[in-house]
């Protein structure tokens, strides 16, 4: 009995060893299959492309500046008296001619009541010296120069006359009117308290056209000039952009050697603010030049490189590139001509005729 068992416990190693080995050799024979298809069978890469074009390649002058609003009033207080209403508040916007704050105007309405009185008597009394004389005041346009000059002053009409102009000025001072229309900035008034204690009333800022100051190098002066366009980006939101109109360009150079130029710049939807940071784009257009996108250049041995795309190959040229922008590049050599598909994206590691799939962009 236990022979047999022996028997049986043999042939299921047997088996179970033959089975490993057939597993086993399969296995290899699968990778060997495997390794020979990637050897025969090329990569083929997702490309990119665009064609090379000739046209006018946009040359850009970038600097960073700051916007100031082109119509702004420190608005004072020209009376020194106790503050009774404040109507207004900070970003609110108010039209030329409002009424800002109003003053105690008891004093002041006082002395324009008693210097009207003295004017109405100092009239009459010049009506009498004219009189005097045989004319009247209605005459006044045919009484001889220095007759009524006479009649004036010792009627003390002049004076009078002058008084009654200052009571007028100081009660209008009593209300603060807004010298222009515009938001409201730097208001800090308080009712109740003097207004002698606070420097100024409030500013009045216009932003419906700002004032764009930015700098240039003296060797860039040639690539701006008065009446060109200019892109304005606020750094506060850098995903929008604004047009501007250079208005001036300073004719001195200072001691860093850098030009002072301002643009004008409409704010019609009240976006941009005083004294906002700007990066500027300045762009003035070069004709005929082969123009490519600048992601089509790479480096390889230390040159700048192209990849064309031709009947789904990847081949690399030298080019020799000239000016650059933002997103372009003007090549200046014979390397590329109008018309051929170069290779824009997935090309970082492509190689010499790499086998390619091309999708135009």
């Amino acid at each position: 009995m236990k022979q047999i068992l022996h028997g049986i416990l043999a042939l299921c190693i047997i088996s179970l060893s033959l089975s490993s080995c057939n597993s086993s050799t399969k296995a290899e024979a699968n990778e060997e299959e495997i390794a020979k298809k990637s050897f025969l069978e090329k990569t083929v890469v997702k490309v990119g492309v665009e064609k090379v074009q000739r046209k006018s390649f946009d040359q850009e002058l970038v600097s960073n500046g700051k916007l100031f609003a082109a119509e702004k009033a420190v608005v004072p207080f020209k009376l020194q008296e106790q503050i009774i209403a404040v109507n207004m508040r900070n970003g609110q916007r108010v039209k030329k001619g409002d009424v800002l704050v109003r003053l105690e105007a008891f004093k002041y309405q006082k002395q324009l009541n008693d210097s009207r009185n003295q004017y109405e008597k100092a009239r009459i009394d010049l009506e009498d010296k004219l009189l005097g004389y045989g004319f009247t005041l209605e005459d006044s346009a045919r009484v001889p120069a220095n007759i009524l000059k006479m009649a004036k002053i010792r009627s003390a009409y002049n004076q009078a006359q002058g008084n009654l102009k200052e009571a007028e000025r100081n009660f209008a001072h009593t209300s603060v009117i807004a010298p222009i229309s515009g938001l409201v900035a730097n208001h800090e008034l308080k009712a109740n308290n003097s207004s002698g204690q606070y420097k100024k009333c409030c500013d009045l800022i216009n932003d419906e056209v700002l004032q764009l100051e930015f700098s240039i190098l003296e060797g860039e002066i040639s690539q701006i000039k008065r009446g060109q366009s200019v892109e304005i980006t606020p750094f506060a939101n850098m995903n929008k952009s604004y047009k501007g109109i250079v208005t001036a360009v300073n004719p001195t150079i200072d001691e860093h050697g850098l030009i002072k130029v301002q643009a004008r710049v409409n704010n019609i939807n009240g976006e941009l603010m005083d004294g906002m940071n700007a990066r500027v784009l300045v762009k003035n257009e070069v004709p005929n030049c082969i123009v490519i996108p600048k992601t089509a250049v790479l480096y390889r041995q230390n040159k700048k490189v192209v990849f064309i795309h031709e009947n789904g190959i990847a081949k690399w040229v030298y080019v020799t590139v000239g000016q650059e922008n933002s997103t372009e590049v003007c090549i200046t050599d014979n390397s590329l001509k109008p018309g051929q598909e170069i290779i824009v994206s997935n090309n970082l590691n492509l190689a010499h005729e790499t086998s390619v799939s091309a999708i135009s962009h």
